[in-house]
């Protein structure tokens, strides 16, 4: 429900400041798997992606951001899992 909130009020406002070209948006199947690939130039890339997807989108993160314990680890978990994030572990060979 953020994720979908933060879509709703910060794509137009991205719009109309960034004013960001989308190349290929219609290849995008509306339902089924995707995987979308940036060519990751800046951290930037992942909140532009996420808010101009024609539908929403799941980020893989490591695992150790839902791993801390406290006050800051139940935060970081609510706002990972918010907005979708996947944790991955990145430990063994075959997660990185």
């Amino acid at each position: 429900m953020l994720y979908s909130l933060a879509r709703l009020v910060l794509a137009p406002l991205l719009r109309l400041l960034c004013r960001p070209v989308v190349r290929g948006r219609g290849n995008v199947a509306r339902r089924g798997a995707v995987i979308l690939a940036s060519n990751h130039l800046s951290f930037i890339d992942r909140i532009v992606i996420a808010l101009l997807a024609p539908r929403p989108v799941h980020f893989l993160a490591r695992d150790e951001y839902f791993a801390d314990s406290g006050l800051k680890g139940a935060l970081l978990r609510g706002f990972f899992t918010a907005f979708g994030r996947i944790p991955v572990d990145r430990r063994a060979h075959r997660g990185a």
